[in-house]
């Protein structure tokens, strides 16, 4: 078992948002001179997505250059990631 770096456990779905707007906040504190929070927000960012971007069911990690798209399956379990909407 891999020793897992969060304890709290993110939904899937708010991972890939959470970390696209710690991203635009490392890139506003570049802007605006703050170097060491633009690093923080920036490494936090990746490294929560490196941890968190995981399948629900069996743990296993998600390629993180890919976005979770509606109906998509995990490709070691075979789960559904992220359901379809009927309608």
């Amino acid at each position: 078992m891999e020793k897992r770096w969060f304890k709290y456990k993110m939904p899937l779905t708010a991972v890939k948002p959470v970390c696209i707007v710690a991203v635009l906040c490392g890139i506003f504190f570049f802007a605006a001179g703050r170097w060491a929070a633009a690093l923080c927000m920036l490494l936090g960012a990746y490294l929560l997505e490196r941890g968190m971007y995981r399948c629900p069911s069996c743990g296993k990690k998600l390629d993180m250059k890919y976005p979770l798209f509606r109906g998509c399956r995990c490709p070691f379990c075979g789960k559904e990631l992220r359901e379809r909407k009927n309608g």
